[in-house]
C-alpha cells in the first residue's frame, strides 16, 4: 500500500516545479483537487483554502502535462477519455477539457486540452465510524448501503472505508473498481487498502463485474462505486435478490422526496437498499443523514 503522500510524491514529477513545490508544502491528507488551466493560475485546494501557484501554463504545457500524468500513454486511454477523465495511478481521477471530435452523437477523442482537474484520492481510516454500527442487523448480516452525494462530497473515501472495515472483520468482499478508484490496482495489488478478505476486478463495467463476481467468488458483499445507468441498477437488483449484499454510491444532491425517475427511482422503487446515505454537501467526508429502505430517517450513533 502507498500513503497518499508517497502517491503526491510521484505525481509532483509529473508536474511544473512550481506546482511541485506548493503541492508537497500542504499537509498531509488534506490536499483534495488540483487544478490546471492553460493561461491560468493553478489551483490547489483543500477542504479549508484554495492555494494559487505562480504557474500560467499554455495549451501545450496543459498537454503535456495530462500526458506525464498519464505515464506518456493518454493516447492509448481514449475509451477511458470519452467519458471526460482518466484514473491516475493511486486512484486519482484526472477530468479533461479541450475539443472534443464527435463521431455522430458520440465522442470519438479529444484532442487540444486546455483544462484538467485532479481529484485526489484519500484513505481516511475512520471515515465509515458512525455508518458501520447501521451495516449490520441483530443477526449479523450486512445490509445494502447506497451512499448519496454531490461529486467530490467523499463518497469513494466512505465507500472504500465502509468495504475496508467490513473485509476486516471476516466478510468476502467483492470489488468491481470499473475506474480503479476504489481500489487503485498496480501490478496486480491495490495501492488502497480495501481489507484482507477483498477481491477485486479491476476495469470491468458493472453491470458485467458484479455477476462475474457473484457467480465466481462467492461474496458476501460487493462493492462498486457510481451506479449511472439502467443496466447498472438491474445488476445491483439482481444481486441483491440473490441474497448478496451491495454497498455502492450515486451523484445526488437529496434522497428525500422520493424520486420519479432514473437509477434512484428504480431503485427505491425496487426497496432494493437497506440504507440510504445522504453526503454534506458543505463539509466533505460528512454523513448528512441516513434513512432506511422505506426512506424514514435513521438515528445516527
Amino acid at each position: 500500500m502507498i500513503t497518499q503522500r508517497q502517491s503526491l510524491e510521484e505525481m509532483a514529477h509529473c508536474l511544473p516545479r512550481p506546482v511541485a513545490r506548493t503541492l508537497l508544502q500542504m499537509p498531509e491528507g488534506t490536499v483534495q483537487e488540483i487544478r490546471i488551466r492553460a493561461g491560468q493560475k493553478t489551483e490547489i485546494r483543500t477542504s479549508g483554502e484554495t492555494k494559487t501557484c505562480g504557474l500560467e501554463p499554455t495549451p501545450q504545457q496543459v498537454g503535456q502535462i495530462a500526458e506525464a500524468l498519464c505515464e506518456h500513454a493518454l493516447y492509448a486511454r481514449v475509451e477511458e477519455q470519452r467519458s471526460g477523465f482518466v484514473t491516475l495511478r493511486g486512484g486519482h481521477r484526472m477530468g479533461l477539457c479541450g475539443r472534443v471530435l464527435l463521431q455522430g452523437q458520440s465522442v470519438r477523442a479529444l484532442r487540444e486540452i486546455s483544462s484538467l482537474c485532479i481529484r485526489v484520492a484519500g484513505q481516511w481510516r475512520g471515515a465509515a465510524d458512525r455508518l458501520l454500527p447501521l451495516l449490520t442487523d441483530e443477526t449479523g448480516r450486512v445490509m445494502s448501503a447506497l451512499i448519496v452525494g454531490l461529486p467530490g462530497s467523499g463518497k469513494t473515501t466512505l465507500l472504500r472505508d465502509a468495504c475496508c472495515r467490513l473485509s476486516e472483520r471476516g466478510f468476502r468482499v467483492g470489488v468491481v473498481d470499473e475506474r480503479s478508484e476504489i481500489a487503485a490496482m498496480s501490478g496486480g495489488e491495490a495501492q488502497l487498502s480495501v481489507g484482507p478478505h477483498t477481491d477485486v476486478l479491476d476495469g470491468c463495467c458493472k453491470e458485467a463485474g458484479l455477476r462475474w463476481m457473484l457467480r465466481s467468488m462467492s461474496p458476501d458483499v460487493l462493492v462498486t462505486d457510481e451506479l449511472g445507468t439502467a443496466t447498472d441498477a438491474q445488476a445491483v437488483l439482481d444481486c441483491i435478490a440473490a441474497g448478496v449484499a451491495v454497498l455502492s454510491t450515486l451523484h445526488g444532491r437529496e434522497v428525500q422526496p422520493p424520486p420519479t425517475r432514473g437509477v434512484m427511482a428504480q431503485l427505491v422503487l425496487h426497496r432494493a437498499f437497506d440504507r440510504y446515505v445522504l453526503m454534506d454537501e458543505h463539509q466533505v467526508g460528512q454523513i448528512a443523514a441516513v434513512y432506511d429502505s422505506q426512506l424514514h430517517p435513521m438515528e445516527l450513533p
